[in-house]
């Protein structure tokens, strides 16, 4: 989830819960709002010690962190202010678990029990980096500083506060249900993905028997009908079986990779074999991030790899995309 949602939802939860505390706790409990991401700035240290845990929505995302981290801010900055420590390790518990509750809820699984547990969770409830509660957000900031500038001491300032609380608590719930519904219609082979939009959803259709593999993307609506994204099916020589179980093996291995759901696009030429696994969480408008693996016949070996950024489409298969 962006910063500005997660600012957004911290001081909106402030304001439900803790209006009457002083102004410089809101400081406080923002600063922890947004604490887990900021982890991005643990890279340096992510290539020296080659943890995965150091990457940005790994170890941070934790509730178990957040009150490590939550005691030895609170302990040092109640040591500066001389501020109850108590208040502001209660603090920075909440607002560091309203972060990881919010990116829960997303389509990026993070390890929320690390270190006690490296499992990693998700409820695909909302779109990671949605632009849509981006957009939101941005619109209620920037009419909170208008209101703020141009109509100071009226009645709009709270309304628009009382407003987007509701909204953003609708908006959230309406997500749930959604997936809760059509989650309990699906079929066992079949996945559901929100959409950027909140009335849109993807549906993807997966089916694996023997050498026979079946790929189906829908995007569907609760409004209007449903749209064919990609269709196709393939039968697989037992040595492409072959090189596509490796290329798996090799995606799996790689901490973000493996937390998505991959779409196998298969690619033939000149003696080459290519398995290009398209992801679908991050997929926007068609386009999704995927890691291609070649494999020379002859030596079947993997003579190459490489990520990139495409529209997902069928690919002829006399011709391997560059």
């Amino acid at each position: 989830m962006d910063i500005f949602t997660h600012l957004v939802v911290g001081a909106l939860i402030y304001n439900l819960f803790l209006n009457k505390v002083t102004f410089d706790y809101l400081i406080y409990a923002l600063f922890f709002a947004i604490l887990p991401d900021l982890d991005i700035f643990l890279f340096p240290l992510r290539k020296k010690f080659k943890s995965n845990y150091l990457e940005h929505r790994s170890g941070s995302h934790s509730f178990i962190i957040g009150v490590i981290i939550s005691s030895i801010i609170g302990a040092v900055y109640s040591f500066i202010t001389n501020q109850s420590f108590y208040i502001l390790l209660i603090i920075g518990i909440i607002f560091y678990s309203v972060h990881i509750s919010l990116d829960l809820l997303n389509t990026t699984k993070i390890p929320c029990f690390y270190p006690l547990s490296k499992k990693e969770y998700c409820f695909y409830i909302e779109k990671a980096g949605s632009s849509f509660t981006l957009l939101t957000s941005l619109i209620f900031l920037i009419s909170l500083l208008l209101i703020n500038n141009f109509l100071p001491n009226t009645t709009f300032f709270p309304f628009v506060i009382n407003l987007y609380t509701f909204f953003t608590f609708a908006y959230y719930l309406y997500r749930i249900f959604t997936k809760i519904w059509i989650n309990s219609h699906l079929r066992e082979n079949q996945k559901y993905f929100p959409g950027v939009l909140p009335f849109y959803y993807v549906l993807f259709n997966k089916e694996i028997k023997d050498n026979k593999l079946s790929f189906c993307i829908e995007k569907k609506s609760h409004i209007s009908g449903s749209k064919l994204i990609y269709k196709n099916e393939e039968i697989l020589t037992p040595q492409e079986m072959d090189f596509f179980n490796d290329a798996m093996e090799l995606c799996l291995k790689n901490y973000y990779f493996s937390k998505w759901t991959s779409l196998p696009v298969f690619l033939r030429n000149d003696g080459i074999f290519s398995a290009r696994f398209y992801f679908l969480e991050p997929m926007v408008h068609s386009r999704a991030m995927y890691m291609q693996y070649d494999f020379d016949r002859k030596t079947a070996e993997l003579i190459g790899q490489n990520q990139s950024f495409d529209r997902i489409k069928s690919t002829p298969k006399n011709n391997i995309l560059s």
